[in-house]
């Protein structure tokens, strides 16, 4: 269903964000692909997508090559991004019918469609409010109605649940395992929750600096890594001299390193604790706390990442992109958050005012003032009178009520070039 041949992406700066990436996902499989920030994970999507072109190598999606095919590519897939791509001041249904339209749907089929999936997703009874009342998990859920409205076989969803609270995250989980079981959609599932790839995928690939470092079942690479994890937290120093002393010990079987801790594997844990703390304290190694566990995945992506998986890693947006213009805004026609709040929505709580003095809002709601109190061309022709007899540039520009990082901005040489 999606297969990656030799996969190379070099970026103008130099920069390898994939090298030599080779991937088969099967039919009606749920395929998990981690790795931590800067891995490539983005720029595997985005040609997988058609949105990038890669620098060699080769990708088909649903047997279409994606730089020979990319509009029946985009016909086949769907693709839920890590940031909302609804339409907030649209009600559910309209954001539905929008997408329909967008792949050329008659509008028979967009009506039969919109119907089936606020049935499936239980949208029904708000499919005609604005989305800008809805709760981060509804609007998640419509996120992935609109990717289905042309009802595709292969959906792409990049970190579905980020941000998430615990009972949406689970919901959302019965809707990619109903999606999977009963209408056998293929999904590439990229996530930053480890239970979330561990509960949901048939098979995991970890990428790290643009190559997959292994690929397999959940469960066999936990089986991978043998045995138990001792994790050992110790005082300040003494990590290098413990690593020394743990490696010349028979009873160790690998040892990875995080920070101030130490994960041990040893083939019986119960049985080795003992020996192995009395070995570290007759050599004078502080142990400030000590846990066992069986392997789990994010021992299996330490040891080939090289880095521990930080649930939640990646930031997801913390507020919906028309949140900007809630409070202050720019110029006289972007005042106060009222006419944008709706009733019963939440999604303004919290936002920062962004007045004139508050980088990017602050630096768009001074210059529209400006604009719209003496006007932009006036403003400018103002401003190189008073060069033109040798008056200072930037006391001129002052003198119409420009800041210094105004003036900066217009050039230091006079007006606009």
């Amino acid at each position: 269903m999606i297969r990656i041949e030799k996969l190379s992406k070099i970026y103008a700066s130099g920069v390898k964000a994939l090298d030599n990436l080779c991937i088969h996902v099967e039919e009606g499989e749920i395929f998990g692909f981690l790795g931590p920030n800067g891995a490539g994970k983005s720029t595997t999507i985005k040609i997988l997508t058609t949105l990038a072109r890669p620098t060699s190598g080769i990708a088909w999606i649903g047997g279409y090559n994606v730089l020979t095919e990319p509009n029946k590519v985009r016909c086949s897939i769907g693709y839920v991004s890590q940031e909302t791509g609804v339409d907030y001041f649209l009600s559910g249904r309209e954001n539905l019918v929008l997408q329909g339209r967008l792949y050329r749907m008659d509008s028979k089929s967009i009506h039969k469609r919109l119907e089936e999936l606020l049935e499936l997703f239980d949208l029904k009874e708000t499919a005609d409010a604005l989305v800008s009342t809805y709760s981060g998990g509804m609007r998640r859920k419509l996120d992935v109605a609109t990717a289905l409205i042309h009802n595709p076989k292969i959906l792409f969803l990049d970190e579905p649940t980020i941000g998430l609270d615990p009972h949406s995250r689970s919901s959302l989980w019965n809707y990619i395992r109903m999606l999977n079981k009963d209408f056998r959609v293929t999904l590439f599932l990229t996530t930053h929750y480890l239970d979330e790839a561990d509960k949901l995928s048939h098979r995991i690939g970890i990428l790290h600096k643009g190559s997959m470092k292994i690929l397999d079942t959940p469960e066999a690479l936990k089986d991978s890594i043998k045995g138990d994890s001792i994790n050992l937290s110790l005082s300040g120093g003494a990590k290098e001299k413990a690593i020394t002393i743990l490696k010349e010990s028979p009873m160790v079987k690998d040892i990875l390193c995080e920070d101030g801790h130490v994960r041990v594997y040893v083939n019986n844990g119960s049985e080795t604790i003992p020996g192995l703390m009395k070995l570290l304290n007759q050599q004078g190694v502080e142990i400030l706390s000590l846990t066992i566990s069986r392997p789990s995945l994010d021992d299996v992506y330490l040891k080939y990442s090289g880095v521990s998986f930080k649930e939640g890693e990646s930031t997801g947006e913390a507020n919906p992109w028309w949140a900007q213009w809630q409070k202050g805004g720019g110029g006289k026609k972007w005042k106060g958050g009222g006419d944008w709040n709706q009733e019963g929505s939440s999604e303004g709580e919290g936002i920062k005012d962004m007045s004139p003095s508050d980088g990017q809002g602050g630096a768009w709601g001074s210059w529209e003032d400006k604009k719209e109190d003496k006007g932009d061309e006036k403003q400018e022709d103002a401003w190189n009178k008073d060069k033109d007899k040798n008056e200072g540039q930037e006391e001129a520009w002052k003198k119409w009520g420009g800041s210094t990082s105004d003036w900066e901005k217009w050039g230091k040489g006079g007006g606009k070039s």
